[in-house]
């Protein structure tokens, strides 16, 4: 946590002392829905980890392990921003594999039983991840944001780009 604390504090700075420089300017405080993609987005990082944990005890390639730590910190990047808006954190006290978002446990379902098949079909699910990851992050850093926010949506795209260029290597 304290890696991913410092990260995120780096990060911050950096936003804020290039926000005027920003085509995104940022917010003070997020707006509802902006609520609501964190909350998304805490439990698409959780589905990340599971199904990385998940393929790292099934499928035995080091890559899942590496990436699922990974995955959790990006967790605890989201989970302190919730905290600092007292926003409600969805993954807290759920098990792995267990989501309150009905969609994405239809997709830790389908993803764990596709990526069992094969290592190939393995690293085929760790691509759909960061994809989709990807696309998320991509949509939420064109809207107007906190500086928070706006710093751990850049630092977690990043992590996806490399996630997703460790899968197709």
């Amino acid at each position: 946590m304290r890696k991913s604390a410092t990260a995120l504090a780096v990060v911050t700075a950096l936003a804020l002392s290039t926000a005027g420089a920003s085509a995104v300017t940022t917010t003070t405080k997020p707006t509802v829905a902006q609520k609501l993609q964190l909350q998304y987005l805490v439990e698409e990082e959780k589905l990340a980890r599971d199904v990385y944990t998940y393929l790292a005890a099934n499928v035995t390639s080091q890559k899942f392990s590496n990436i699922a730590r990974s995955e959790q910190t990006h967790m605890d990047n989201i989970a302190a921003i919730l905290k600092t808006y007292n926003f409600y954190n969805p993954t807290t006290a759920r098990a792995a594999g267990v989501f309150r978002n009905t969609e994405l446990q239809k997709l830790y379902n389908d993803l764990t039983t596709e990526g069992r098949a094969s290592i190939a079909a393995a690293f085929g699910v760790g691509v759909k991840i960061e994809q989709l990851d990807i696309s998320d992050l991509q949509k939420m850093a064109t809207d107007p944001q906190p500086a928070d926010m706006q710093a751990a949506i850049a630092l977690l795209l990043k992590g996806s780009q490399n996630h997703l260029a460790a899968f197709t290597r």
